[in-house]
């Protein structure tokens, strides 16, 4: 990984232990970061969406692996710092023309965007889960990848709990929870 991405990194490793921040920057870990670069990489995804940037961390792997399979990742905020934040980092990681950031709600802006999508992260509201998986779903191409963060840790949420059941219930899925940090659904679109 190029030094100025490791910077970028680092930089907002730092961020989260400070407690000065308008609002929670919430992240995944270091582990699950190379776990989807990982991903991203050996699927050969050239379209990678992510729903819910927050501060960035996540898009620097997926933007990382996507750059160097040619392609490009669209992600999803709400929030204005959150995105302000995110455009900075990108732009000092030196991917700020692998990344894109769609500005809004995402239930609002998912049906907006158009596919096909190789590789999906869903990082977001757990309670919306059903529905962004809903929205991307028909999007996601032959061969695809979705994967869902916090699905061991927010195992309990309504939203993970029906998210599972959607997702496990599809004829055109193949789906594991692996246990990486938080835990992570992983799918493959048949």
């Amino acid at each position: 990984m190029e030094q100025r991405i490791v910077d970028a990194i680092r930089e907002l490793e730092q961020l989260d232990e400070q407690t000065n921040a308008p609002e929670p920057l919430y992240r995944i870990s270091a582990d699950n970061g190379q776990f989807l670069n990982l991903l991203v990489r050996v699927s050969g995804a050239k379209r990678v969406l992510e729903i819910g940037s927050s501060s960035g961390y996540s898009g620097l792997y997926l933007g990382e692996a996507a750059r160097a399979n040619g392609g490009t990742v669209t992600t999803c905020e709400l929030s204005e710092y959150k995105i302000q934040l995110a455009k900075s980092v990108y732009e000092k990681a030196g991917l700020s023309n692998t990344i894109s950031i769609v500005e809004g709600d995402a239930l609002e802006t998912l049906k907006t965007l158009q596919g096909p999508w190789d590789f999906v992260f869903i990082d977001a509201w757990k309670e919306d889960y059903p529905a962004y998986l809903h929205l991307v779903w028909p999007h996601v191409k032959q061969g695809g990848v979705v994967v869902a963060d916090d699905i061991i840790s927010a195992g309990d949420s309504p939203g993970i709990k029906r998210y599972l059941e959607d997702v496990r219930a599809k004829a055109d899925a193949r789906t594991v929870t692996v246990p990486v940090d938080d835990g992570v659904e992983f799918t493959t679109k048949l």
